[in-house]
């Protein structure tokens, strides 16, 4: 048995001989090869840099979303605890650079838990300047007046500041606030657009993360490499900072009138405005009531009290979000009213049904098969012309117009115009309306179709088709983009004018023009008339539907207005849309006809439109500083006469 031992012994001894002497030449002959690809494989200062997410900017210059970098200050405890006397320096640099607790820091740093912990978030969106005073403080060189065992104490309590260092990042940023948030949008921590353009144009404004590594070379020396970010491009939008302006001020004044404890300030349901070229289809403002702060997306202080919002389900908590997020003009649908004559008009117009200049007689309603559909006027407008129909606003003769053009040839119209499918807008969630087909409208559905009742349309469907109508029969894709430029600022993209179709001729559009140019000078439209200027447009007034019952006597009205300057070559066109009004009668549209000419009165100056007539307008602005002059005169006599009592 020994004999056998001693054997099995011997000859495991000469195996490891064997084995350490193979060692021993694989590595004389070819260590440093395999050296190299083990050391390959590591990581060597390994690091993410992070690309820069693209900026919006309107059709001027200004920036609307930006990022800004900042840093995360992490801190790797591992690293600190490997030598004791790194602990005190380190949490004593922390808390008088940051203001950190240093009790929490020393308990971060010692505890078991997170002792050997290389990734502990102390602080985010740290500055550049933040940043800075840290490494002016950690490089910070002794008093030359100290002696010099001061000077070295000095010197290796600062190396001993250990296991700090800085994270970047970017954090989205907009300077204006609310101001037309429902367009711009945001976008969250992880760089993805929620809504607007942030959301619809997501894949561009994002980038590439660039990258630092090392590695070692075929002379085993270490190299560093460094592969720069592809930032994000730059968006320019169509927006016009200074109309949105103008027109979220008079929106939020129409709030401060007619808002109330009860609506929660709102002075009515929704209020949309948007304001359009009409020969390019380029969108220059578009605001409601929904504005929210950008910076703080998830603040409903104005909509909820505290209460109300930690009484919300999760459910409940997101649908309050993405109602307050929602863009009204682009992503909800109503049954528009009498806006939508002038197309009913022109189609007539374009397929031969009627002709400048015919008669209809208006006897306040139509009988239509075994349904009465009454006039606005119940006691008829009498006899007019095919341009008073207009002017009047009158639906009995819409309805007469209606069964000339029969239910086929209305259904294609109003498919040319743009209703019953997205515009192709460069926004996301656009809502498509519905529309009857030829199978589902009768004679019923035709008449009440007319005058716009019975389907429903987009604010930005309504604005698009009256484009057309008064811009010489061109059909423009609304869009919100002018430009896309590189991250440094080349321009790579340019956002032509497209024309998708001509629905009606030159000719019919110019009749179009001068009928709603008659409208608001002596029709429905007159509360809308701006002095100096030559302005058309059409009122619109439809009573809403009341779902619970299903029938219109809801006392509920959605009101609007859509006008267009100068009407001899227009160049803007404005839409108001105000729905459900917070007052005891509704069914005004004076409520949207106000707003506008307020926003006309700002704009057209703005845009550089002369008056055609100075005299009427320096008239009106007498007027106007008189008035002015004598509120204020009242309001001191008001004043002085408190302050005797």
């Amino acid at each position: 048995m020994q004999i056998k031992l001693l054997a099995v012994f011997a000859f495991v001894l000469c195996v490891l001989v064997y084995l350490l002497t193979r060692i021993t030449m694989i590595t004389a002959q070819s260590g440093n090869s395999y050296a190299r690809q083990v050391l390959s494989q590591q990581s060597y200062d390994s690091q993410t840099i992070p690309y820069r997410r693209g900026e919006i900017l309107d059709r001027n210059g200004i920036i609307l979303a930006k990022s800004d970098r900042v840093y995360s200050l992490i801190l790797d405890c591992r690293e600190v605890n490997g030598d004791p006397d790194n602990i005190n320096p380190t949490i004593d640099a922390l808390a008088a650079v940051f203001e950190l607790d240093a009790i929490k820091l020393r308990d971060i740093i010692t505890n078991e838990k997170t002792a050997q912990s290389q990734y502990q978030v102390l602080k985010r969106k740290i500055s550049e300047e933040e940043r800075s005073v840290w490494l002016e403080y950690k490089n910070e060189q002794p008093d030359t007046n100290l002696s010099e065992e001061a000077q070295e104490a000095f010197l290796s309590e600062r190396r001993h500041i250990r296991g700090v260092w800085f994270e970047e990042h970017y954090t989205r940023d907009y300077p204006y606030g609310r101001l037309a948030s429902n367009v711009i949008g945001f976008s969250n921590d992880e760089d993805t657009g929620v809504v607007g353009i942030e959301n619809y144009y997501n894949s561009l404004l994002n980038g590439t993360n660039g990258r630092i590594f090392g590695y070692l070379n075929q002379d085993s020396e270490y190299q560093k490499t460094t592969i720069d970010p592809e930032h994000g491009k730059t968006l320019v939008s169509t927006i016009d900072m200074n109309i949105q302006e103008i027109l979220q001020t008079h929106i939020d004044a129409f709030e401060e009138t007619y808002g109330t404890e009860e609506s929660r300030g709102k002075g009515a349901a929704n209020i949309g405005v948007v304001v359009m070229d009409p020969n390019s289809g380029e969108i220059l403002g578009m605001a409601s009531n929904s504005a929210f702060d950008l910076n703080d997306p998830q603040d409903m202080g104005e909509l909820y009290t505290g209460a109300e919002i930690k009484a919300m389900s999760d459910e409940e908590y997101v649908e309050a979000l993405n109602t307050m997020w929602r863009n009204f003009c682009v992503s909800d649908s109503f049954e528009p009213g009498s806006v939508v004559k002038p197309m009913t008009v022109a189609s007539a117009l374009e397929c031969g049904a009627t002709s400048d200049g015919a008669g209809f007689y208006c006897d306040g309603g139509e009988f239509i098969t075994d349904t009465q559909i009454n006039c606005d006027n119940i006691y008829g407008h009498g006899q007019e012309t095919l341009e008073y129909a207009i002017v009047n606003s009158c639906n009995d003769a819409l309805m007469q117009i209606g069964m000339k053009i029969g239910i086929k040839r209305f259904c294609a119209y109003q498919r040319l115009f743009g209703f019953g499918s997205p515009t192709g807008i460069d926004l996301p969630n656009e809502t498509s309306g519905v529309l009857y087909n030829e199978n589902t409208m009768h004679e019923v559905e035709l008449a009440t179709c007319t005058f716009g009742q019975g389907f429903t349309v987009s604010m930005i469907q309504e604005i698009a088709a009256f484009c057309t109508v008064i811009n010489g029969g061109s059909y423009y894709q609304p869009h919100v983009i002018k430009q896309i430029r590189s991250a440094s600022g080349q321009v790579e993209k340019t956002v032509e004018p497209l024309v998708l179709k001509q629905p009606i001729s030159s000719q019919n559009s110019a009749l179009l023009r001068r009928y709603l140019t008659t409208a608001v000078q002596k029709g429905t439209g007159r509360k809308s008339q701006v002095p100096g200027y030559l302005t058309g447009g059409k009122t619109g007034t439809a009573e809403k539907i009341d779902m619970t019952t299903g029938r219109r006597a809801s006392g509920k009205y959605l009101v609007s207005f859509i006008g267009a300057c100068p009407m001899d070559d227009p160049q803007v066109v404005i839409y108001v849309v105000v729905d459900e009004p917070n007052a005891e009668k509704q069914d005004s549209s004076t409520f949207a006809q106000g707003i506008a000419k307020q926003i006309f009165t700002e704009l057209l100056p703005y845009m550089n439109i002369f008056p055609d007539d100075p005299e009427e307008l320096a008239q009106a602005q007498a007027e106007a500083a008189a008035e002015a002059a004598r509120i204020a005169a009242e309001e001191e006599a008001a004043r002085q006469a408190a302050e005797e009592e």
